[in-house]
């Protein structure tokens, strides 16, 4: 293997740590180095290798637990977002019943529907005699001495009621 000795050029602009001008410098060798080294085979280190294939092994199984242990805090924290937006809708769901629920009593007033059914209907009240109590006996002017008959009548036939 033989070494050669080759001066290279200089260049014109002056290198900053260079001496200033009119001081004497000296030249720069460089040696080349000529190697081959295309013969050599790197040895295989099965030790370093299976050690090598191991932590990469371990990192990778650490940034999966950190990945994972990210994703279900990323997924508690949106879930928290969704459950304080629900709360948020049923808070104000329920503030709409409320109010519903007030509107629907003003609109059911029994005072409210008797004037409008007066001034804008035209309805009036009853006299006491149009009025039929469900579930209580006649007055007294409607029963007589005289028994009264049961009468048989069929609803589903169309027929009226005989009379004796």
């Amino acid at each position: 293997m033989a070494t050669v000795a080759v001066a290279l050029p200089r260049t014109r602009r002056r290198p900053r740590n260079a001496p200033a001008a009119g001081r004497a410098t000296f030249p720069e060798f460089y040696f080349i180095k000529h190697i081959d080294n295309s013969r050599l085979v790197r040895e295989v280190d099965v030790e370093r290798r299976r050690e090598c294939f191991s932590l990469l092994g371990l990192g990778l199984l650490v940034f999966l637990f950190v990945l994972l242990f990210a994703g279900q805090h990323f997924q508690c924290v949106r879930y928290g977002y969704q459950f304080e937006q629900l709360k948020s809708d049923r808070a104000a769901l329920e503030e709409w019943n409320h109010h519903l629920r007030l509107e629907q009593a003003s609109l059911a007033d029994p005072e409210r529907i008797d004037t409008l059914a007066r001034s804008q209907l035209g309805m009036i009240s009853p006299s006491p005699q149009q009025v039929i109590r469900v579930g209580e006996p006649e007055p007294a002017a409607a029963s007589s001495d005289s028994p009264e008959l049961a009468r048989n009548i069929s609803v589903g036939s169309g027929e009226t009621p005989h009379e004796p």
